[in-house]
């Protein structure tokens, strides 16, 4: 029989495996399309809905324990599946989908909240912050101005308070960092995220309408017509009911009693599904206040509201599916999760006798920025990295584009918060660091210094980068933020800590430290706001001259009164302040130093004008005499003749030649090239920094003759010079250099080099013009200088072997040797500090003569 069967079937077509596999492919299509027509697969909304039931069934689960970790239960992994519904629906959509709709209708974020401030179960707020920082920082849509959105966000960042700590404070943080960035992104939300209440208007429901017309317009949510099967469109009232009874509104198990007004109203108006759904709750809601601050509390929300069941009730009071809900809402209501919840404690609420709202009682009034105070409340937190977040954001409110908003932020707490911490931080710096530690420590605000905030360089090396990074990061706000709150902060900084704090400790025993501190903060300021508050601490406000023996700037007066102190270390730091406070040419402080004193030229004698001006070119000649002290206008210069006289070799001849020769130690003395390039970039950013500071181009007389009555100190300089304090204090300084130590010397040399580089014309011919004429008894660095060379003439060749000594000192201070201090001799720096000050006097001069011609 095999053998007739396989004769049989030898005709047969063979049947090869990959035909097979495409057979058994079609069969499963075929089954899968007929499947498909038998149960079609569920749509997205479907899915989000089964998602959103499946989630609150934990509740209903679980009524009488809900202190199971959320981490143990099904909620993150549901809210996980609802946020990528949620996101794949915009990538397929160009417009708001049905899930979205329905998220926004029956306000679950509201309900999200409540769960998350009851803390039900224990660690759902941290997993609600997560979803709604995802959910909000990658949709697509504006979806902050939405009221069902903005209510449950305000409740959460309501919830979030650095003060006392909190466990979740990292997650707290990005969701508040998240709300900052949303506010950034769409700067016509600042008034959301400011919680100043709204005034209620419920007499006009045509004011009203137009709102949530208006809500409807922006949120790009379309007015749908309503299936009235379906219960997922029901308004929020029966939410509750129905998640837990799906069926509970099917037409062929109960009809609608027409005394529900609800759904009368919603089946009969399409339209008015909307409005119904942007009135929330309920209208005792609407009649309290229309803030956004006036949610609904947590024994009234969707889970708990017992409105509707009781209708129910008396309607059908025998059926056992109406007797089977009323018992899962006592038992929800039993579950009171408003037990855990202190948030609108804080915030100034207080619950009624009936639970049904949380009413607003009057509180001190504070920021009127909700979201500012929780990011100010995580400022003192002891994780470095939530504390840069929270800095983070609250730099990031502070520039937005918002005038009215930057007039709320300035009018808060922030600057006095920010001064106050940053008085915290330099009381805790300790008096025993180091003061020559200081200038090494490079830090930021941001996460990139690590090395100074872990590690121990020095002893209070943690204490003095943690100062500096706040006041970095206060000069990076008041540099980001707008003009009025910059402006704010800076003066608030300038009164509560540099002159309550800094001012009186200029008199302390640590009054080093100190001074090495404010240069440095005076170094690291890159803000001009700052910077000009500071100036008006450092010299006052006052631009007027001060009369001599006179002082009306006490810090001004303390510094130079520290200048001449026995402390070789006060006075060298001091003169480092001076220098720093030159080097942010800074209009204000170089007005108050010294220009003021000099723009008079009052130093200028007319009585030798003739004889000054023989020294001069033919053509200049004609040119003084035609302007007769006064700047001619109408003659177009597109150089200066102060900058750059004719003579200028004689005046390069007297700064190089004023040392002798036998006290030279530099075999090329007369050569100052080697000086040039340094000088010539130096300069070139100066000329850049005073660009706008509007500085005359050339130095002539001014005719005081016009205003001597309103003047009276015009009379003053008509009889004598006086230059002002600090020039006096820094002529002094020169006048004593062979009594002074190197360092010293070295920090007078550069005060005198940077003023010498600055392009004003008084100042220039005052400092490098050795052949000006001068008024009797007036003091000019040249004769300071031929002072302190005749006193070196007279000391240095008493000493046995002094161009050894010379040269010796010369190469100890060039090569930066160690000398004991028997070896070290002051006479022989300050000879060396001397010649190559002319030197580098000579070069400057050669170089704005250039960069003039």
């Amino acid at each position: 029989m095999s053998r007739e069967y396989a004769d049989e079937n030898k005709g047969c077509a063979r049947v090869y495996p990959c035909e097979r596999v495409n057979m058994i492919s079609g069969i499963q299509i075929a089954l899968k399309n007929a499947i498909d027509v038998i149960a079609p697969p569920a749509t997205p909304l479907q899915d989000f809905t089964y998602h959103w039931k499946q989630l609150m069934n934990f509740y209903v689960s679980h009524l009488t324990d809900c202190k199971v970790p959320v981490q143990n239960t099904s909620i993150p992994r549901h809210l996980d599946v609802l946020l990528d519904i949620l996101l794949q629906e915009e990538k397929e959509e160009n417009e708001p989908g049905p899930c979205l709709e329905y998220l926004l209708q029956h306000k679950l974020l509201d309900l999200l909240a409540t769960l998350a401030s009851a803390e039900t179960p224990p660690g759902m707020r941290t997993v609600c912050l997560a979803f709604l920082r995802k959910f909000l920082g990658r949709s697509i849509y504006p979806l902050l101005h939405h009221t069902s959105i903005y209510a449950p966000i305000q409740r959460l960042v309501a919830l979030c308070n650095g003060n006392p700590p909190s466990p979740i404070e990292a997650e707290e943080i990005q969701f508040l960092l998240t709300i900052c960035y949303l506010a950034c992104k769409y700067p016509h939300l600042t008034n959301i995220i400011n919680d100043t209440p709204v005034v209620q208007t419920a007499n006009n429901p045509t004011k009203k309408d137009n709102e949530r017309t208006e809500i409807q317009k922006v949120t790009y949510i379309p007015t749908r017509k309503r299936i009235n099967s379906n219960p997922l469109f029901e308004p929020l009232d029966t939410q509750a009911i129905t998640l837990i009874n799906p069926n509970l509104f099917d037409k062929e198990r109960r009809k609608l009693p027409r005394s529900n007004h609800v759904f009368k109203t919603t089946v009969s108006d399409p339209g008015h599904l909307s409005r119904r759904s942007n009135e929330s709750v309920s209208s005792r809601e609407e009649s309290v206040s229309s803030s956004p601050l006036a949610q609904k509390s947590v024994c009234d929300s969707p889970l708990l509201n017992m409105k509707s069941s009781e209708q129910w009730e008396e309607k059908d009071g025998g059926d056992s599916s109406g007797n089977k809900i009323d018992e899962h809402l006592q038992n929800l209501r039993d579950l009171r999760l408003d037990t855990d919840c202190n948030a609108y404690e804080d915030a100034g609420y207080v619950a009624s006798d009936n639970q049904s709202l949380k009413s607003p009682k009057k509180m001190p009034e504070k920021s009127k920025c909700l979201l500012l105070d929780a990011l100010l409340s995580y400022l003192n937190s002891a994780d470095n990295t939530v504390r840069i977040r929270a800095c983070e954001g609250i730099m990031v409110l502070a520039s937005l584009k918002d005038p009215l908003f930057a007039q709320t932020v300035a009018r808060s707490e922030l600057p006095s918060i920010v001064s106050t911490r940053l008085e915290n931080l330099f009381n805790a710096i300790p008096a025993h660091v180091d003061h020559l530690d200081i200038y090494n420590v490079d830090v930021t605000w941001g996460l990139d210094s690590p090395l100074w905030t872990q590690e121990k360089k020095f002893p209070g090396c943690r204490q003095v980068a943690a100062f500096f990074m706040w006041y970095d990061y206060c000069d990076r706000l008041i540099r980001e933020a707008q003009m009025e709150l910059s402006e704010t902060l800076a003066r608030t900084i300038r009164v509560m800590f540099f002159e309550r704090i800094v001012t009186p400790a200029l008199a302390d025993h640590h009054v080093v430290l100190i001074t090495v501190l404010v240069a440095k903060c005076l170094k690291v300021t890159t803000s001009s706001i700052l910077c000009t508050e500071v100036s008006y601490w450092l010299v006052g406000q006052d631009r007027d001259p001060e009369i001599p023996n006179v002082w009306t700037s006490p810090v001004l007066h303390r510094l130079i009164e520290n200048c001449f102190t026995d402390s070789n270390d006060l006075t060298v730091e001091t003169l480092k302040l001076f220098e720093e406070a030159i080097d942010k040419r800074n209009e204000h402080i170089l007005h108050c130093l010294v220009l003021i004193y000099l723009s008079t030229r009052a130093y200028y004698d007319n009585t030798a004008a003739d004889s000054a001006i023989t020294s001069w070119s033919d053509e200049e000649d004609e040119r003084e005499k035609d302007k007769k002290g006064t700047l001619d206008l109408s003659y177009e210069q597109n150089h200066s003749r102060t900058l750059a006289p004719s003579n200028i070799h004689r005046v390069i001849n007297c700064f190089l030649s004023l040392m002798p020769r036998y006290l030279q130690t530099d075999p090329d003395v007369n050569n100052c090239e080697k000086y040039m390039p340094a000088w010539e970039q130096q300069y070139t950013s100066a000329l850049s920094d005073c660009a706008l500071m509007a500085w005359p181009l050339e130095a002539v007389m001014v005719d005081d003759s016009a205003s001597s009555d309103s003047r009276p100190e015009a009379d003053h300089c008509s009889c004598r010079f006086y230059m002002g304090p600090f020039l006096s204090m820094l002529f002094d300084k020169i006048s004593n250099m062979p009594r002074q130590t190197y360092e010293i010397n070295l920090e007078v040399m550069g005060l005198i080099l940077r003023l010498a580089l600055l392009p004003h014309p008084y100042l220039h011919e005052f400092l490098l013009n050795p052949l000006l004429p001068l008024i009797p008894g007036t003091k000019s660095l040249f004769l300071c200088l031929q002072k302190v060379v005749k006193q070196l003439v007279s000391e240095i060749p008493k000493t046995p072997e002094n161009k050894i000594m010379l040269a010796e000192t010369r190469q100890r201070l060039l090569s930066n040797c160690l000398q004991e201090e028997e070896k070290v001799n002051i006479l022989y720096e300050s000879a060396v500090v001397t010649e190559e000050l002319c030197k580098e006097l000579a070069g400057i001069t050669y170089v704005k003569y250039h960069h003039s011609v």
